[in-house]
């Protein structure tokens, strides 16, 4: 008696259709399984930051405090007008202009009571009453006009000469001076627009040569 051969439980095409859903499945779970193995191994990846940007995308500028590092910028310097260009405090009375010229006038080194002197302003007037006048434009912009007074050394007669400081044409200063003598001079001008140096003859036997008047480094000061 033959025994019946046992029915099988499911058809070849219902096997092979599950193979390959559980196939499906499993590459799906491994990169899964791996993920979670790195992060469970510690190897040391720091895990993404959410909000991070990623490559390629722009990224906000910090600002970055500075270190002290590098060179600190220089500003720029403000741009100078001739305003605020710098004065000099003191300012030879040579260098102010003139009102008019020095005819009648040397300037030259000259010694004056045994010392020398470079920047002297010279004239020897003649006759009775007779004077040289040099005027320069200060403009209310000086205090005072400083300077000193004799008569040259090498002068053939020596006889004492009369030195004037005008303000706006107005007697400001007067002095006498003998040879082997020098007196200072210190007048208040902050009010001129113009003042004048003047050497005068003090009596009717001197000329030209005979007395040479000087004004010795003749400076006004703001």
């Amino acid at each position: 008696m033959s025994i019946p051969r046992r029915r099988r439980s499911s058809h070849p095409a219902i096997v092979g259709a599950v193979i390959a859903a559980v196939a499906t499945v499993v590459a799906a779970a491994i990169p899964v399984v791996l993920e979670l193995t790195r992060d469970a191994g510690g190897s040391g990846a720091a895990s993404p930051v959410q909000g991070t940007p990623s490559a390629g995308q722009p990224q906000p500028t910090t600002p970055v405090a500075a270190t002290g590092t590098g060179p600190s910028p220089t500003p720029a310097s403000p741009a100078v007008t001739a305003s605020q260009s710098p004065q000099a405090d003191v300012l030879p009375l040579v260098e102010v202009p003139q009102a008019d010229d020095l005819e009648g006038w040397e300037q030259e080194p000259l010694i004056v009571a045994g010392k020398r002197h470079d920047s002297v302003l010279t004239a020897s007037p003649c006759w009775l009453n007779d004077h040289y006048t040099v005027t320069f434009v200060v403009s209310r912009q000086f205090r005072v006009l400083e300077a000193a007074v004799g008569i040259a050394d090498d002068s053939p007669g020596g006889g004492a000469l009369r030195f004037t400081v005008l303000s706006d044409r107005k007697e400001v200063y007067t002095t006498t001076v003998g040879l082997g003598k020098v007196r200072p001079v210190k007048v208040d001008i902050s009010a001129a627009t113009q003042v004048s140096l003047r050497v005068s003859t003090t009596n009717v036997n001197q000329c030209h040569g005979d007395s040479i008047g000087a004004w010795i480094a003749p400076r006004v000061r703001r």
